[in-house]
């Protein structure tokens, strides 16, 4: 998801619902919306990358651009590996934070080139065959 597509999910919308970036991973954290959603406290975090301000414990740090976090130090990307941590825990992980330039990955259960249901793979034919 590009950064411009994650600010929609700021918890206003009539869906309600809110995703937080960290560390280049979006979490669905709408069921944490009296934090994160309109007039949380932490509501700077929604629709938004949070990894700098996590990493800094301010939440007025939330850039409106992509942040890189090339910047940081050892121990405030450890920082940002934590709340990352917590957050896997806790909320639903349901995409990743596209760079600027990046094209997103579109992911699907099918494959270009499966096989048709009717073939067997060569585990399921028989000796025979």
């Amino acid at each position: 998801m590009l950064l411009d597509e994650l600010r929609k999910y700021d918890g206003t919308q009539p869906d309600g619902r809110v995703l937080v970036a960290i560390n280049g991973k979006i979490f669905d954290v709408t069921r944490g919306k009296r934090f994160y959603g309109p007039g949380g406290p932490y509501s700077p975090f929604a629709g938004h990358d949070a990894s700098r301000a996590l990493a800094f414990f301010q939440a007025d740090l939330v850039k409106e651009e992509y942040d890189d976090l090339s910047d940081l130090d050892s121990r405030q990307m450890e920082s940002v590996r934590e709340w990352e941590e917590q957050f896997t825990d806790k909320y639903d992980f349901v995409g990743r934070l596209v760079k600027p330039g990046e094209e997103p990955t579109n992911y699907s259960d099918e494959e270009e080139g499966d096989q048709t249901e009717d073939a067997a793979s060569p585990s399921e034919r028989s000796k025979d065959d």
